[in-house]
């Protein structure tokens, strides 16, 4: 006699005992629940279903005929219409409109992220050149239709004086060979600092964006350095460190100045070049700010292992 049963949990989480007893010879047929009979059947000897209420849910008993013997399966029929399944349905289809609703909403907030993202960089472009403005006259209107049509070039820049007045002038080449000059008039003592922190140099050179159509209307990046003027920055670090701490041999100040500038970034060789100054002085760079940076565990880790003396 075959003897299978299955376990079934209905919605409110009670359990419930399914079974049934198959006679081998018989065919006869026996399915209860929870020690209830609920169906009985003679001479079953081919595939049949049999169906049955458990609480709101129509069950249904599969018998099937094999090649050798029975095989027999459980399941709760949630297609045929029954109050339960009514109701299943409803609810199904609730939670496929707060589905829908929750992914609009969701893609909503996606889009608006990215946009806004895009809104606040593109903002923050405008202010870093419009902060760019010491030597340009750009306004917010000029520095977006520069950001959306300008091409760039490498402007040179050079400090001189001019009728017992330091100016700057720079220099560069448009991409229809024009050679474009202009210049600004700055302090006539003192450093001449820019807005990342560096002192400017005669022969700086830095990236220019200008107006294909009107090259005039320009505005140099001092945020983008070309590499000469990088590497003028690192002699400037180099030789500070290097008076700054005679206890040091030369060998040991140029590897500091260059494991910062591979390590750190370029900007930081500002830690260098103004570590003797104080910080009232000097807001961004000074003695306090090159401390942070040379005693920051795994960068002094890495200036013991590779900087020798």
């Amino acid at each position: 006699m075959a003897q299978i049963s299955w376990l079934y949990l209905d919605t409110a989480g009670g359990r419930h005992r399914v079974g049934l007893y198959h006679g081998d010879r018989s065919g006869h047929l026996m399915i209860h629940c929870d020690m209830r009979v609920m169906q009985i059947d003679f001479a079953v000897k081919e595939t049949r279903m049999y169906s049955f209420f458990i609480e709101d849910e129509l069950c249904e008993v599969g018998i099937y005929k094999e090649k050798e013997g029975f095989s027999y399966d459980f399941k709760v029929n949630k297609e045929v219409d029954t109050p339960r399944n009514r109701l299943r349905r409803a609810e199904e289809k609730r939670n496929r409109g707060y589905m829908a609703a929750l992914i609009v909403g969701l893609a909503v907030v996606i889009a608006a992220g990215f946009f806004g993202l895009e809104w606040y960089k593109h903002r923050q472009d405008l202010k870093r050149r419009a902060s760019m403005g010491i030597f340009n006259n750009i306004d917010g209107d000029m520095a977006h239709r520069l950001n959306l049509e300008g091409k760039e070039a490498v402007a040179s820049l050079f400090i001189v004086e001019e009728s017992r007045q330091r100016k700057v002038f720079y220099t560069f080449t448009t991409i229809d060979s024009l050679r474009i000059t202009a210049k600004m008039t700055v302090a006539d003592t003192g450093l001449i600092m820019l807005p990342t922190g560096f002192p400017l140099n005669d022969r700086d050179a830095f990236t220019v964006r200008y107006l294909p159509s009107a090259p005039q209307t320009n505005q140099l990046d001092f945020h983008r350095p070309s590499d000469e003027t990088i590497a003028g920055y690192l002699r400037l670090a180099t030789e500070t460190e290097t008076r700054a701490h005679p206890e040091h041999t030369a060998e040991y100040s140029a590897c500091l100045a260059q494991l910062t500038l591979f390590e750190k970034g370029w900007r930081s060789l500002a830690e260098l070049i103004f570590q003797t100054v104080s910080p009232e002085d000097n807001k961004r760079n000074n003695h306090d700010s090159y401390l942070r940076l040379v005693r920051d565990p795994g960068f002094a880790d890495q200036i013991r292992r590779r900087c020798p003396g």
